[in-house]
């Protein structure tokens, strides 16, 4: 049977202040745990991102639409449902993102730390010699090294 996973992604923004349904692998389905941090696919280019796991699901409304866990970043949950319920009630009396209030209860080395690339969709186009002699993507602070 399928299993579903609600998690809280890294973007700290309105539209994203919500759960996201993630469909949990077969291989996972035995250790994953409510409080775990995930690895999951966001957006439309699938970007990799760290996410809590606030529910275990046994149905989803669309499960077609939906995208897979892609790997458990713990072997046992950083929060239990005592800091999961103090989260809920930060962002209510706080107007704080759920996202920030979980992460605040996490060890700095526990944060997720993100490297942002520049990413040429089309590697024919007349910048690339130019602005990507090294490839196909750069590294964002090289970009602003170079005054891109």
């Amino acid at each position: 049977m399928t299993l579903f996973a609600e998690v809280i992604v890294d973007v700290p923004t309105m539209q994203t202040d919500q759960p996201f349904t993630y469909i949990v692998p077969e291989s996972l389905t035995d250790v994953i745990e409510v409080g775990m941090r995930v690895e999951v696919p966001f957006g439309g280019g699938n970007r990799h991102i760290q996410g809590f796991v606030t529910d275990l699901k046994q149905t989803s409304k669309y499960p077609e639409k939906l995208k897979y866990i892609i790997r458990l970043l713990d072997l046992s949950p950083v929060l239990n449902q005592e800091l999961l319920a103090l989260a809920d009630y930060m962002k209510e009396t706080t107007y704080a993102f759920k996202i920030t209030c979980l992460q605040t209860m996490l060890p700095s080395v526990m944060k997720a730390e993100y490297q942002k690339k520049i990413v040429l969709k089309d590697p024919r186009h007349p910048v690339k010699d130019e602005y990507f002699p090294q490839g196909d993507e750069m590294d964002w602070q090289e970009a602003e090294k170079r005054g891109y």
